[in-house]
C-alpha cells in the first residue's frame, strides 16, 4: 500500500492508461459456498508470536439476519487457549455475495471464551469495527491464478487506510477459490504508519473446510444474562492486568496513539473515562496523564491488543518524541521504550 504506487496507479486510471479489465474489485463470484453451517480453517503466522489457529464458520441465520462466527487458538502461557467472536450482520446482506468484507454490514458483535459468558460489544466499538474491519473487494487488483495446495486460486493485491493518528495502512495480498467457504485460500498482508514504520505482519494458509450442521452452532451460543462487569483504565494498569504501548506525535507530544493489550487469563472490559486519568510510570516519565474526549469502552480477549486509541497528553512535563511500553508487574511499575522527556509551557 505504498502512497506512490497508489498515487502512479490514480494517474494511469485518470489517464487511461489502467483497461476496465484493470479496474478495482473481483473479477468474478467467490463466496457462493459460503452457505450456513459450512466453515474454512486457517493457520495464522503473525511476526513475533507462536502459530495461531484460525476458523471461520457462517452460523444458521436468526430472524432473516446472517451471522460469522470466528474462533482463534493462541497460546498463553504455555497453553492454547480459544477465543470467539460472533457478528451479526443487517437484514439484507448476503456472504455469498461477499463473504469477507461483511464488516461495514456489522449490526451487532459479541465475544466470548469457554466457561466463561459472551460480552456484546457497545455501539462504541461496534462503530470502530464497522470502520476497521476490511473490504477487501473495494481495492483489489488481479494478479493472476497460482495452484496453492491444490486449489487454482486467483491472486489479488490490495490496499486498505485504517483511520488514526497516524493513520496506518494495510498492503496485502489474497488467493480466492469460488469451491471454499469464505473464498480465502491464502493471504500476506503488512501494516505500516504512513512513515513506511511496519506495525504489524501476518499470513495465513487455509488447511481445511467442510460444512456442519448450523443447529449444533446455534446451539453452542448460548448467552447468559450477566456479562463481565467494566474495569477503569487506572484499575486495570494498577493491577498489571494491561500493557500500553504509546507512540508520542511529533511536536508537543499533545497528542498519543495506545494500544491496551490484555495481559490476564480472561476478557477485559476495559473502560476509559471521560477526561484525565493519571497512570504512576516509573522513569523516566515519572506520571503519564491521559485525557480522552469521549468514555471508551474497550473488550479485549486474553493476550490479546486493542485497536490503536488516540488520546491527549497533558502536564507540563511529558514525552514529547518517541514510542514506549508500560505496565505493572508486583506492584512494580515497568517501562521500556526511548522518549525524549521535556517541560510544556501551558
Amino acid at each position: 500500500m505504498a502512497k506512490v504506487a497508489l498515487a502512479i496507479f490514480v494517474w494511469m486510471v485518470s489517464a487511461g492508461v489502467v483497461s476496465a479489465a484493470d479496474a478495482a474489485g473481483y473479477r468474478k463470484a467467490y463466496f457462493g459456498a459460503t452457505k450456513p453451517g459450512t466453515w474454512a480453517q486457517y493457520t495464522m503466522k503473525v511476526e513475533g508470536q507462536a502459530d495461531m489457529g484460525y476458523l471461520s464458520t457462517r452460523l444458521a441465520d436468526e430472524a432473516g439476519q446472517q451471522r460469522v462466527e470466528i474462533l482463534i487458538e493462541y497460546m498463553l502461557q504455555g497453553k492454547l487457549t480459544p477465543a470467539y467472536t460472533d457478528y451479526v450482520l443487517k437484514a439484507g446482506y448476503s456472504l455469498e455475495k461477499d463473504a469477507l468484507g461483511f464488516g461495514k454490514a456489522l449490526v451487532a458483535m459479541s465475544s466470548r471464551q469457554p466457561g466463561s459468558p459472551p460480552y456484546d460489544m457497545p455501539p462504541d466499538v461496534l462503530d470502530n469495527t464497522r470502520k476497521t474491519m476490511p473490504d477487501y473487494g473495494a481495492s483489489a487488483q488481479f494478479v493472476g491464478a497460482e495452484n496453492i495446495g491444490g486449489k487454482v486460486s486467483d491472486r489479488y493485491r490490495y490496499t486498505q487506510k485504517h483511520p488514526g493518528n497516524p493513520a496506518q495502512i494495510e498492503t496485502g495480498e489474497i488467493w480466492l477459490n469460488e469451491n471454499v467457504p469464505f473464498g480465502l485460500v491464502k493471504q500476506k498482508a503488512a501494516t505500516r504508519e504512513e512513515s513506511g514504520k511496519i506495525i504489524s505482519q501476518f499470513e495465513m494458509l487455509l488447511i481445511d473446510s467442510g460444512v456442519k450442521a448450523p443447529a449444533v452452532q446455534a446451539a453452542a451460543v448460548s448467552k447468559p444474562a450477566v456479562a463481565p462487569g467494566p474495569t477503569t483504565l487506572a484499575d486495570a494498569y494498577r493491577k498489571g492486568q494491561v500493557e500500553l504501548a504509546v507512540a508520542v506525535a511529533s511536536g508537543d507530544g499533545r497528542n498519543l496513539r495506545v494500544t491496551f493489550k490484555n495481559k490476564g487469563n480472561a476478557l477485559l472490559n476495559l473502560t476509559i473515562p471521560v477526561g484525565a486519568t493519571t497512570l504512576d510510570v516509573g522513569t523516566p516519565l515519572d506520571k503519564l496523564r491521559l485525557e480522552a474526549a469521549a468514555a471508551k469502552t474497550l473488550a479485549i480477549a486474553p493476550g490479546a491488543t486493542s485497536p490503536a486509541v488516540d488520546l491527549q497528553q497533558s502536564g507540563a512535563r511529558r514525552a514529547v518524541k518517541g514510542s514506549f511500553v508500560i505496565t505493572v508487574y508486583e506492584g512494580t511499575p515497568l517501562y521500556s521504550g526511548s522518549v525524549t522527556i521535556d517541560t510544556v509551557k501551558p
